[in-house]
């Protein structure tokens, strides 16, 4: 959402450089990626590709608070997702006015706000659909005892980005599964994916704590004609914590087999070569 947000503002592009330390300080706390690292000369998509906070967090700085608040509303964050399905959660988005130095710095990587699983698939979604986000549903229609098939209202769509933001974002979320990115475990012979891998830290109730992760991949293929969007969502796993270790492996099966069953040809067409490195 962030990459999203900075395009569409025109304040960063895919190329533009961005040096990571191996940390950073903002509202007197200091961040870290996941791994520790000397300094990077990154681009925008290096930034996605490695899955760098410390990259997101000056990215963010382009855009503002206000900004990026703008762009997290209208990709459905803090709010129902419109499925009106019972118990759902519309995850937390605090106002601007509540947001601390600290806590901007932790939104432009995720980690200040919650959502569900349903809201994460769809921001996926949206960019798939070139920029327009549509309401998710669970009925499609319903059928009379006589036959006759009744669809389902058609579901809310508002334009979050524009078709070429979108698109520019889709090359971007293909060199993730790149050779050179978090989440090679994802590739599926023969079509180009995209996706992106989450590692988040899991809230215990009993203690008030972070204590385990919460391992993602969400992708959707072929990335240049997006037809599925997959999300694997993986809760407290006991075998490491790494989004592309554990959740790309689950993706590139679910979606194979869902390409099969649907037979949806790969396009014929080669991923582009995005540079992820500055210098």
């Amino acid at each position: 959402m962030t990459a999203a947000a900075v395009i569409q503002q025109h304040t960063m592009t895919a190329d533009t450089a961005i040096t990571v330390p191996n940390s950073l300080m903002r509202g007197g706390r200091v961040f870290h990626d996941d791994i520790s690292h000397g300094t990077w000369h990154l681009t925008l998509t290096g930034v996605l590709a490695k899955s760098s906070n410390l990259g997101a967090i000056q990215a963010a700085d382009t855009l503002g608070e206000q900004k990026l608040y703008s762009y997290l509303r209208a990709f459905g964050m803090g709010q129902p997702t419109g499925l009106d399905f019972p118990g759902e959660s519309q995850g937390i988005l605090a106002p601007v006015s509540q947001w601390t130095r600290a806590q901007y710095a932790t939104l432009a990587f995720g980690q200040g706000m919650s959502l569900n699983a349903v809201q994460a698939t769809s921001v996926y979604a949206t960019i798939a659909n070139d920029g327009v986000r549509v309401e998710p549903t669970l009925v499609a229609g319903t059928t009379s005892p006589d036959g006759t098939f009744t669809s389902s209202p058609p579901a809310a769509q508002v334009r979050v980005v524009s078709p070429q933001t979108a698109r520019t974002v889709r090359m971007m979320l293909e060199s993730v599964v790149s050779n050179d990115g978090t989440a090679p475990k994802a590739k599926i012979a023969g079509y180009r994916v995209a996706g992106k891998t989450g590692t988040a830290n899991r809230i215990d109730p009993t203690c008030g704590c972070y204590r385990g992760y919460t391992a993602s991949f969400i992708g959707f293929a072929p990335a240049d004609q997006p037809r599925l969007v997959v999300s694997v969502v993986l809760q407290n796993p006991r075998h490491g914590h790494f989004g592309g270790t554990l959740a790309a492996p689950v993706f590139k099966t679910v979606m194979s087999f869902a390409l099969q069953t649907l037979g949806i040809p790969p396009t014929g067409t080669t991923s582009p070569r995005m540079r992820l490195w500055a210098q």
